[in-house]
Order: C-alpha cells, then sequence, then structure tokens
C-alpha cells in the first residue's frame, strides 16, 4: 500500500504541476510553447518523452539480454544524432507547427492527410497507456482496464491547460525522478545476485552476447525501427519549439548523453531480472518483480515512481501529439473552425485520442510487439516525404510523395498481417523492408521524373 500512495503522490504532483503552468490563448502557445524552449528545458522534456517504454526495455531485456543495448539504444543515438546535425536546425527555421505543416508546404494537402493519419498511428500512446495500466494493476489490484482508462485520464488532465508547457512543466519533475529510480534498484539487485561474475553465471548461454540469439534479420529490423527518430513527432514538436536551431541541435546532443547513462542502469536491471526470476510468466513486470524481490518498501515505492516517470512523460507527450492530429491537422484541413475555436478543438481531440489509443491496448496487449509492428508499418511511409520536406534536393512532386508514402505504408502492414496469421515473416524479410523498398522505388521514380525536363 505505501508505494502505490508514493507513486500516487508523485503522479499527482506531476499534475499539479502541469496545471500550474502558465496558459496564453494562441494554438501556437499550446502546441510549441511560443517556440522559446531553452537547451536545459530542451533536454528536460525529450529525455522522459522519447524514453517511455521502459516496461517494454524490461521485457526486451529479460528475453534478449545485452542485444537491448544493440538494438533498443544504439541505434537511437546514431539516428538522433543525424537529427541533431542535419535536420533540426530546418525544423526550427522552417515555418508551420506541425509534421503535416511541413509536408503540405512540400508536397500539397494529400500528402499533409496522409502523413497526419500516419502521425497520428505513431503517437497514438497505445503503448505507454498499457505499460502504466499494468505497472498501476500491480500496485493496486485494480484491474488493468480500469487502471489504464484511469492512466489515460490522468495524462488528458495534466496537458489539458497548458499543452506542451504543461508537458515540460511535469517533464522538470520526471526526469529527476526517473534517474533517481534506476540508480536506487541496482545497488538492491547487486546484493541479491551478486557481481558481474554472478551475475553472467545466472544468466542463459547468449544473453551477454551482442545479438541476445536474434537472426541478423531480425537485428537490422529493429535498427529501420530506430529511423522512427527521424519521424519522430516529439523530436519534431521540441525541436520545433526550440528558441532556435543552435538550441536544438545542442538539446539533442546532450539528451543523448542523458539516454547513454539511463540505457546503462535499464539494461543492467533487465539483466539482473532475469538472472534472479528465471521464471517469471510476464515478461514484462521484469522490473516490478526484481523490485519486489530486493528492494524493501519504502526503496521499492520511489522505484515505482521511477518507473511511472518515464511512462508518464511519454504517455502525457503523446496524448497532446495525438490531440493536435487529430483537431488540428486534420480537422483543420477537412473542416477550418475560427482561431478561438481551434484550441477548443485540440482539447476534444485529446479525449477521442485517448479513447482510441485504449482500444489498440485490446488488439495487441503486449508493449514490445506495438513498438514493432507500429514502427515496422508507418516507418516506410513517412521517412522519405518527411527527409525530402526538409532535404529539398532529394524531393520529388507531390503525386510521387503521396504514391510513395501510401505504397510503403501498405506493403509493410500488409507484411505485418500476414506475419501475425502465419507466425513468422513472408520470405523471411522483415516488416520494415518491403515497405521501404516500394517507397525508394517510387520516389526514384519521382526524381528521375523531375530532372528528365531539366535533361531535356
Amino acid at each position: 500500500m505505501l508505494d502505490a500512495l508514493l507513486v500516487a503522490a508523485f503522479l499527482l504532483a506531476a499534475v499539479a504541476l502541469g496545471a500550474r503552468a502558465r496558459r496564453r490563448a494562441e494554438l501556437e502557445d499550446y502546441v510549441l510553447a511560443s517556440r522559446a524552449l531553452t537547451v536545459p528545458q530542451f533536454v528536460a522534456t525529450l529525455v522522459p518523452t522519447f524514453y517511455g517504454g521502459v516496461l517494454g526495455v524490461g521485457e526486451f531485456s529479460w528475453k534478449h539480454g545485452l542485444s537491448n543495448w544493440t538494438t533498443q539504444a544504439l541505434p537511437y543515438y546514431v539516428f538522433a544524432a543525424f537529427y541533431a546535425l542535419f535536420l533540426a536546425g530546418r525544423v526550427r527555421a522552417t515555418p508551420g507547427m506541425t509534421i503535416a505543416d511541413h509536408l503540405e508546404s512540400a508536397y500539397g494537402r494529400a500528402a499533409a492527410l496522409v502523413g497526419a493519419a500516419l502521425v497520428f498511428l505513431l503517437t497514438a500512446p497505445a503503448d505507454d497507456m498499457l505499460m502504466a495500466g499494468t505497472l498501476g494493476s500491480a500496485l493496486t489490484g485494480a484491474r488493468v482496464e480500469a487502471a489504464i482508462a484511469a492512466a489515460g485520464l490522468l495524462a488528458v488532465v495534466l496537458v489539458w491547460r497548458g499543452g506542451l508547457r504543461s508537458d515540460v512543466s511535469a517533464n522538470r519533475l520526471q526526469i529527476v525522478v526517473m534517474f533517481a529510480g534506476f540508480g536506487l534498484i541496482l545497488p538492491y539487485a547487486w546484493r541479491l545476485v551478486g557481481g558481474p561474475a554472478a551475475l553472467a553465471a545466472r544468466l542463459p548461454p547468449g544473453h551477454l552476447t551482442w545479438t541476445g540469439g536474434m537472426s541478423a534479420w531480425k537485428i537490422a529490423a529493429w535498427w529501420m525501427i530506430a529511423v522512427w527518430t527521424i519521424v519522430d513527432p516529439s523530436f519534431h514538436q521540441r525541436c520545433a519549439a526550440a528558441e532556435s536551431p543552435a538550441a536544438a541541435r545542442r538539446g539533442i546532443l546532450v539528451s543523448i548523453a542523458f539516454w547513454f547513462v539511463f540505457d546503462a542502469m535499464t539494461t543492467a536491471a533487465g539483466l539482473y531480472a532475469r538472472a534472479a526470476l528465471p521464471r517469471l510468466a510476464d515478461a514484462g513486470m521484469a522490473y516490478p518483480r526484481l523490485a519486489e524481490a530486493a528492494m524493501p518498501v519504502l526503496a521499492r515505492g520511489f522505484f515505482y515512481a521511477g518507473v511511472s516517470a518515464s511512462i508518464f512523460a511519454a504517455l502525457q507527450a503523446k496524448s497532446l501529439l495525438a490531440a493536435i492530429t487529430l483537431g488540428r491537422d486534420f480537422g483543420d484541413r477537412l473542416k477550418p473552425v475560427p482561431e478561438a475555436a481551434r484550441r477548443r478543438r485540440v482539447q476534444a481531440a485529446l479525449i477521442a485520442a485517448a479513447a482510441l489509443a485504449f482500444a489498440l491496448t485490446w488488439l495487441v496487449p503486449s508493449v514490445v510487439d506495438l513498438w514493432y509492428d507500429v514502427g515496422s508499418a508507418v516507418i516506410p511511409g513517412l521517412l522519405l516525404p518527411m527527409l525530402g520536406a526538409y532535404l529539398p534536393r532529394w524531393r520529388v512532386g507531390a503525386r510521387w510523395a503521396v504514391a510513395a508514402s501510401l505504397a510503403g505504408f501498405l506493403a509493410s502492414l500488409a507484411w505485418v498481417v500476414a506475419g501475425a496469421r502465419a507466425g513468422s515473416a513472408p520470405l523471411g524479410l522483415e516488416p520494415p523492408f518491403p515497405g521501404l523498398i516500394l517507397s525508394a522505388l517510387i520516389w526514384t521514380g519521382g526524381l528521375l521524373a523531375r530532372r528528365a525536363p531539366a535533361a531535356a
């Protein structure tokens, strides 16, 4: 009970910080905090927001060991660095608030609507809602469905008033608590299992290898899914909200250092969970079960608060982004409303987005599967249009862009569905690759078509 009370106290403090955030009437302030994020604010919001899948990290590292770092950490550093060096400044300098705005500027309204649909799939916070509900159920004994619904409601309340300002206000508490929580569990896990030699002796064969028993194609597919960083709406929103292009670049590079430290802690905790709990029935509960086995009550409560901090940072951010996509990027293009009503429409979309995410948790009740399936289908549809929007040299005509986006998404989605039905990927080819190949072929055709008149 004390554990649950500590987590509840932390969550209420985060909600209170969000609710007290300064409020302005302009929609741009609600979406981008008036484009005034300093580097410390940028880091404080990006680090916990982009690391919401902490229970999924526990699930993955319990199952596959050290390859969690190979597939769930290293590739994200690489693509985040690419984003910082080549895209962050362009995102900040380009007019428009959202990814859909930039796609429309580059390719037209149809591309913006297709892009908004894909962005909504990325931002629907089903994975974070599922993790929050799973943890809440474990702490309180409530039904998982009720805990998921409560988590979604808290996230909506937190960002309702101030949008991104509310989100950033809560993030400043969440980044401290998440690091403190995982820093606290490792000494207890060491005492329970032992040092590195004892840990290695109790892990399954292959758990300390870089592949974790996965095939090269599977690892390549996870690296492809890490391209999520390039199309991630959280990255885009925070870069667009930075006080300058230089602040956006520096903020991402500093964030990479924070993620490196946090990944080291979470991977180590996952390895200790596997060593201490080799017969765990639900790998998604690896961290909470390790805390139960290794930590006394008060310390365990602080650790749970740290896990909650990471989960809720992503949940509240993605809830806001999903609402912006649904209420503004779709709503304003399909049925414009007066300026005074646009903010209210986005707030109403918060409720709709939360309801849709709740439904999705029923369809795919695994965090890792949600990451893999959604990322596999959506990234091939967004990657090339996004790169072309910011790198005009690689831009194609509007019809080519829409065709490449739809073809990439639908091909990989078909692969995901076929693999789910057959129990394995068709032809042994992981889902991101068919969509990306088809999208790239169409994009190449568009580049050739654009250059043909110039050559003539």
